[in-house]
Formats: structure tokens, sequence, C-alpha cells
């Protein structure tokens, strides 16, 4: 068994003293704990996985309204209800505990939001990266279709400890099942995206004993490979283990495609401790990052923008994996609970974006000859599923548009919701491809909470920013809150950085406070940070020209640097001049850094 070591676990048990006058206990029995009466420190608790193995066969009932006794591997055990005649003096305050598990790593948001003011390098891989990326190029196959088949990157060592997860997994579907049946319309969207998932191929129903016969599950070849040979295929799983993934909905009301999404979750636990993702490699970033695609978005006079529909599930696991993604569902609780296997990449996977964003990375490096300007697209501006591009003319725009979309549409990658500043790009692709939304917002993550956030506005060609609302002013101001408003800042290009520094410098004075977490600010900090949310209001009307001026017809570019220090911070920032011709000179912000000094 796994335990954590933990300085208390709770308070001493029984809360009070039990008189055992009453609770005829046989002088004959072994008891786990013979003075269970008295009041003591809890040294362990046992998971309920193995709660079953350890009772034995006998049970004993003293007395209708006295506690049950039972036999363990441990000795007697004696719980249930005791009458009020039977209770003590009360010795200490009676009091209850409410454990609470927060599934949000407060220091990686915080890291995140100090990251934003970083400058980003190359880093050299690890051996795990260099693992992964090797078992990507001798595994990975293009099969009939075109589209990526690809292996998880398994831990071997790891893999072998995965424990048994149907239990944990069909106790977390059974809870899902009673709360869709309260809410009829969650619940209709949540088997409409279920139905799809089988209507398309990627989820098959399986029978729980399904045995992985490496021999007959080869995967069928295509015209393309990767570095693939047929032996490579047979070897990619020794152990051929199983595992449930619970799954839960996320909903985005604002999607104008998908309202609900399932998430699965890879990091269950299994009865060894160990889950799914423990048992993953992450793999390396291979995409460039967020600021040097938005910087390059700003270099052409016509931008243009799409994502690919459903990225994740285009790419194909092999057969012997699938067994990895199995989950549990049914229609209608009348209905027997089913066994299904997931046969595409799954989002919630530790591997999962690593293996996406490679496939397209490699599509890149296939298709370089046949399609060289769409193969510099995929290869230079995706971030993640999202593409941000740009053209200095109509013409060269549209057919930017069409091989890149030809060449993704190759491994079945379908490019969808496209926009741009130029109607007449948009007017060459058609209406069902095309984005509803005449506002695109940047964000790095998935949240669904932002506080300030980088937008781009097609009509007007500017970037902007939105201001969800604050929580209540009245609700308690702590440094946990603090943080977690501050970390919601979202500004990439440092368009506003004087203003996130801001929220920096009353980070810094918390902590040199040592305030406690959850601790109530007093009024001084109290009045200083709701003053501080209050002044970032008037950012929804700033704007700044997503184009920075360039052109073919640009005589001379200038880049003009300036930067400053005070005893808190420090800034740079930088302003291209673009010389269209003799008499015109056009600036614009390019970069703003306001980097925050410790």
């Amino acid at each position: 068994m796994r335990f954590h070591v933990l300085p208390k676990i709770t308070s001493n048990l029984p809360i009070r003293k039990v008189s055992l006058n009453r609770c005829e206990i046989p002088q004959n029995l072994v008891l786990a704990d013979p003075e269970f009466w008295s009041p003591g420190p809890i040294d362990m608790i046992i998971g309920a996985e193995y709660f079953c193995d350890l009772l034995r066969s006998r049970k004993l009932k003293v007395s209708d309204n006295g506690p049950t006794l039972q036999e363990t591997e441990f000795g007697w055990v004696v719980s249930g209800r005791v009458s009020d005649s039977s209770v003590a003096t009360l010795e200490s305050p009676v009091s209850s505990d409410c454990f609470v598990s927060s599934t949000a790593n407060l220091e990686d948001m915080i890291a995140k939001f100090w990251e934003l003011e970083s400058c980003n390098t190359n880093s050299i891989l690890s051996v795990e990266e260099s693992v992964c990326e090797q078992m990507f190029k001798e595994t990975t196959i293009r099969n009939s279709e075109g589209k990526f088949v690809v292996t998880l990157p398994k831990k071997r060592g790891v893999l072998r400890n995965l424990g048994e997860s149907r239990g944990r997994a069909m106790s977390r579907f059974l809870s899902l099942e009673r709360r869709l049946s309260a809410k009829a319309e969650l619940k209709a969207l949540y088997a409409d995206f279920i139905h799809e998932f089988v209507s398309m191929g990627h989820m098959k129903e399986v029978s729980d004993d399904v045995s992985v016969d490496m021999c007959q599950n080869s995967v069928k070849m295509g015209p393309n490979t990767v570095g693939m040979r047929q032996n490579n295929v047979q070897n990619v799983s020794e152990l051929n283990p199983v595992y449930y993934l619970p799954h839960h909905e996320v909903l985005k009301p604002e999607s104008t495609t998908t309202k609900l999404r399932v998430v699965f979750d890879a990091s269950c636990r299994t009865s060894t401790g160990v889950s799914l993702n423990d048992a993953l490699m992450v793999g390396p970033t291979v995409q460039n990052d967020l600021l040097s695609i938005i910087l390059r978005f700003r270099l052409h006079r016509y931008a243009i923008s799409a994502d690919i529909e459903k990225m994740y599930r285009m790419v194909q696991v092999q057969q012997p994996d699938q067994h990895l993604q199995r989950i549990l569902w049914r229609d209608t609780p009348d209905e027997p609970v089913k066994t299904f296997e997931l046969t595409t990449v799954t989002y919630g996977t530790a591997s999962a974006p690593y293996l996406a964003t490679r496939c397209l990375k490699q599509l890149a490096e296939d298709g370089s000859a046949s399609h060289p300007i769409g193969s510099r697209v995929v290869r230079d501006s995706f971030y993640v599923d999202d593409c941000l591009v740009g053209a200095d003319s109509v013409e060269e725009g549209k057919h930017l548009v069409e091989e890149t979309t030809d060449l993704t549409n190759s491994a079945g990658f379908n490019l969808r919701k496209f926009n741009s500043n130029s109607p007449e790009i948009l007017a060459s692709i058609p209406e069902d491809l095309k984005e509803k939304k005449s506002v695109l917002e940047f964000d790095s993550s998935d949240s669904t909470v932002k506080t300030l956030g980088l937008k781009w506005d097609i009509e007007s060609d500017n970037f902007c920013f939105s201001i969800p609302h604050w929580r209540s002013s009245s609700s308690q101001i702590t440094k946990r809150s603090v943080h977690s408003d501050a970390a919601c800042l979202f500004d990439p290009l440092g368009l506003v950085g004087p203003v996130v520094v801001q929220a920096k410098m009353i980070i810094q004075q918390l902590w040199r406070l040592k305030v406690g977490w959850d601790d109530p600010l007093d009024d001084q900090y109290q009045n200083l940070w709701k003053e501080y949310k209050q002044s970032l209001m008037p950012l929804e009307s700033l704007s700044v020209p997503r184009w920075l001026g360039f052109s073919k017809d640009s005589v001379s570019v200038q880049l003009h640097g300036f930067c400053d220090a005070s005893e808190v911070a420090y800034g740079a920032c930088g302003i291209s001049g673009v010389s269209i011709d003799s008499k015109t000179r056009l600036y614009s912000i390019m970069y703003n850094r306001r980097m925050y000094f410790h």
C-alpha cells in the first residue's frame, strides 16, 4: 500500500470516552484496538480499495442497540452507534473535520504569470524527451487515408505497476450518471458527444475480457511512412495492460461549434497508486511559442486565422495502446454499462499535446516539396490547433489558404473557422468553413476564467483587451485571491506591461508581510487591490494596430528601443519605424516588455 505521510490525519477518535458497561464485548475476542473506547490519534487511513480484502467472514451483533463486531486481518473491530447512556462525560469539545482537495496548482499559476516576462530560449532535450522523439520517429506511420497512427510514449517501468482501474472508473461514471439525470439538456449534449465519437469511429465497443493479440492487430500501412517498419509495430507493447478513463464534461457556452466537450481523466490513480499519466512521457514542445507567432502575425497587411477541427481525434492510436483508453458508458440507467475503447489521441492524457503537434510538424516535413508555402505555415504559424498567419497581397493570401488547406486535409486535419481582415480572401473560402465571430481571443491555456485577455478585432484590425466582470468586491480578499486574480492577466506582447507590473509589485509586498494564503488582508491592502482592479476597466477602450506597416513597398525599416529603470521595476519597449516612401513614415509599438525587478 502507498501512504502519504502527514503531520496529522484528523483529530483524536472517538471524540468522547465510551463506557464499556453496555457494549458487552465477549472476553475471548482479540480486538484490533484494545482501547477503542478511549480517544486517541489515528495512525493511518486505509483506502476503500483494500477494505473488503481485510474483512473476514465472522460478524457479531451483541445487542439490538449496540455496536457491531467484525473480524478482520488485524483482529476484531467495533463499529456502530452507542446510546447516550453509554457515553461518559465530555473531555473535549465536539469537533468535526472537513477535508478539501484542490486540483489547481497555485504554484504553476504563479509561475506562468511571471514567465510572461521572461525571455524564451531553446532548451536541450532531456533524456526522456529524446527517447520520446526517437519512439515517435520509429513507430509512427500514416495509414491508407493519410492519417497519422501513433504509439503512446510509455514508461515501461512505470507501466508494469499499473493496477486495477475499472472499479474507480465505474464509481465515477455512476456519479456522473446521477448528476446528468437531473439535467436533461446537459445529458442530451453529453450523449450526443459520445454518439459522435462512435459514429466517427473514434470509439468502439469492446468486451471487458478482450485479449490483445499483437500479431492480429497490426495497422494497415499507407503509401507514406515515417521511419516505420512493421516489426516495430508488433513490438510496441509487450505488457498489454488495460486502463479505464473516468470522464466528465466541460461546458463552453461561448463556442460557436462545440458547446460541451467530454474530458478524460488519465490522472486517476489505479489500485497501486499509479495512473496512466504517470506511465506516459509528456514529450518536448515542438511548436513555436505564442509570442513568436503573434509577432510574425503582425508583419503582414492581410491577416488570416483558422483552427483544426477535432485535432487530437484526427490522430489514430495503434491498436495495442487502445486498451489503455477504455471508458464506461450507457445511454440510460436501465441498460447494462458498456465498455468502449478510444481509438484516437485522447484529450486528458499526458502525451496528447505532444503527439498531435508532433504530427503537424511531421506533416510539414512530409509536404515541404509538394506544398512549400503550406508546409511553412504548418511548421511556423500553428499554436496547438490555432493558425495565425498573414500575406502581403490578396492573391498571396488566397494561395496560402488553398495550399495550407490542401496539405492539412491530406492528413485528415480539417481547417475551419477561417477569418481575415480581407473580405476578398474570405470570399474565396466556403461559407461553412468561416468563423462567425468578428473577435478572436488569444489565450495560452484552456482556462475559461480570464480577467485581462488579448483579442484581435478583425473589422478594425486592432489588438484590444477584454475585462470580464471581477468577483464581487464584497468577497474576502486574501493573498490567495490576489494571486488567483493576477494569474489571469494575459498579455503576451507586453502591450500593457506598465499596468501588469503594478500587480506584481503588490504581490511582492504581500510576500514581505508574510501573511498566510487565506488570511484576510488588512484594510490598506484590501483597498489597494480593489483600486487596482478598478483601474483596469479603461483598458477595454485601448486598441493597438495589429499591422506594423511592413510591406514589399517599404523603403526602409527601423527598430527603436527604449528602456528605463526605477527602484521597483525596469522596462523596455521596441518601436518600429517603416518608411513607405520618401515622405511617409509609420510608427507602431512592436514589442513592450515591463520586467519586474526583485
